[in-house]
């Protein structure tokens, strides 16, 4: 949406995952839906000797090439535990999805070879490598871009290594460059998430980590390289009231998604319980000693799960919890993701919402244990859940009519679409002058009724085929809903 206030708005599609673009509304409720994992997970396994122990994807990026009718994937290769590790990004490519391939790129040399799919590696590590396409760029050199934690040898600082976030450029996503003043941005370890899966216009923007807090959050800044930088990066999300004590913010991986900004938040919950004493005492050490998260010394006797939620922006700057549930669940007890499920950022192919996740097991139970637990144990992989074309939220009614009236906003298409679930109920749609009275032709009772389960349904009248002559008209729009689903509506043209 252009204007949360739809003083001037114009919409493009409207998900309805918050009240903004709600005027009135009766009989409905708000409906979130669960990304549903595939059957076949994990889809990217740690299977190659330069893998080591991990092959995920939450900074990392999925895209779906329709000229090449593959999907692409560029993962990060090999746990990151501290520099020297050797971990890298790697590459690969599926006709489905599902089935993945490894190509040999013959580009870097893994022990004194080239046959493997690695793209880049770093001198000091990689962690979380998360790349972006810039179509903005006019240098085709710089036509991929590429930001992680890492770090270069210096003597003079801590443990011989200074380290920050690292950039490299590439014309393919398979022939890199590191920028030679790597690490460009000191500070603010962890994760550094470009937004959005391309940039086309505006400033590039990440959600990184921030030091100085005392606990894991997540802040926002912009470039217009990815090397010179707005610091320090202005804070996003931290955790509040609302969380139990012990919870931190440790990503958000997002996308603009025809014009609304949703993310993919990742929230940590340390275990057991902590007291709000305790997990104060913690933040409040944190801060003087330039540290995260519970001492190492708790760390042997707890541990922690690691989410997603769903969160939403109309600007990329005011973020929205909308639903404080795990976006996607957690695998049974004794499964390859059952303590940890990191969405990255999502695409949308063959109609459908594909979100790649990161995913990491347990030898056992770990919640309300009081003795040591391992979580290495178990390799760290890449799974898949999918939803439904708009699927994220949907209001929904029953046997009982619903009724919603959006506010008024000027129409500046040729026809409208609507994606819904009337398989089992039945959808209306009437159109209301700026005063919210129906215009004749496209009232209630001259719409034709819409039923079954349709991505993009054109509404009908029965003298109006289109809603083309209202174009440039402020109106608003009346949907009668019965055991129907309204997952979105569109302006098209």
């Amino acid at each position: 949406m252009s204007d949360c206030t739809f003083a001037d708005a114009t919409i493009r599609k409207e998900l309805f995952l918050d009240e903004r673009f709600i005027e009135k509304m009766s009989g409905l409720t708000r409906r979130f839906h669960q990304a549903v994992k595939c059957s076949e997970n994990p889809v990217i396994c740690t299977d190659r000797p330069w893998e080591v122990d991990a092959a995920f994807v939450d900074t990392g990026l999925v895209i779906y090439d329709q000229k090449d009718q593959l999907f692409k994937a560029w993962y990060q290769g090999g746990g990151c535990y501290g520099p020297g590790d050797g971990s890298h990004m790697c590459y690969a490519t599926s006709k489905d999805g599902i089935e993945w391939e490894k190509p040999s790129l013959g580009v870097v040399a893994y022990k004194g070879s080239k046959d493997n799919n690695i793209v880049l590696m770093a001198e000091c590590m990689m962690h979380d490598p998360a790349p972006i396409i810039d179509l903005k760029d006019p240098d085709p050199q710089k036509r991929f871009k590429a930001i992680w934690w890492g770090g270069c040898k210096d003597s003079s600082a801590k443990d011989g290594w200074l380290l920050g976030h690292c950039v490299a450029f590439s014309p393919d996503g398979i022939h890199w460059t590191e920028h030679p003043d790597n690490p460009v941005w000191l500070g603010d370890a962890e994760t550094a998430t470009p937004f959005d899966i391309e940039r086309r216009s505006g400033k590039l923007v990440v959600y990184t980590s921030a030091d100085g807090y005392g606990t894991r959050v997540i802040a926002r800044s912009e470039s217009e390289n990815l090397v010179d930088w707005d610091l320090p990066p202005k804070l996003v999300f931290r955790p509040d009231d609302a969380d139990p004590p012990g919870t931190e913010i440790a990503g958000l991986s997002a996308v603009d998604y025809d014009g609304t900004a949703i993310g993919m938040l990742w929230v940590i919950r340390n275990l057991p319980d902590f007291t709000k004493e305790e997990w104060r005492s913690i933040v409040e050490r944190n801060i003087r000693q330039g540290l995260l998260g519970p001492p190492i010394t708790l760390n042997a006797v707890r541990c922690r799960i690691m989410y997603t939620e769903l969160a939403t922006s109309i600007d990329g700057l005011n973020w929205q919890r909308i639903h404080r549930q795990p976006f996607m669940l957690f695998g049974p007890q004794g499964s390859w993701d059952e303590c940890l499920v990191l969405g990255a950022r999502p695409i949308v192919a063959n109609d459908k919402i594909y979100i790649y996740y990161t995913g990491q097991g347990r030898i056992k139970q770990t919640p309300g244990t009081k003795k040591a637990e391992k979580i290495g144990k178990w390799n760290i992989d890449t799974g898949l859940a999918t939803l439904r074309l708009d699927g994220f939220v949907s209001r929904q009614a029953g046997s009982e009519q619903g009724i919603l009236v959006t506010k008024d906003f000027i129409f500046e298409g040729t026809k409208l679409a609507i994606n819904v679930d009337a398989d089992k109920g039945s959808v209306k749609l009437e159109i209301l002058d700026e005063g919210g009275e129906p215009i004749g032709g496209f009232t209630k009772d001259e719409a034709e009724t819409i039923t079954g389960d349709e991505l993009r349904v054109e509404p009908r009248w029965k003298t109006k085929k289109n809603c083309s002559e209202l174009k440039g008209r402020r109106i608003k729009l009346r949907l009668f809903l019965e055991n129907a689903d309204l997952y979105s509506i569109s302006v098209v043209g």
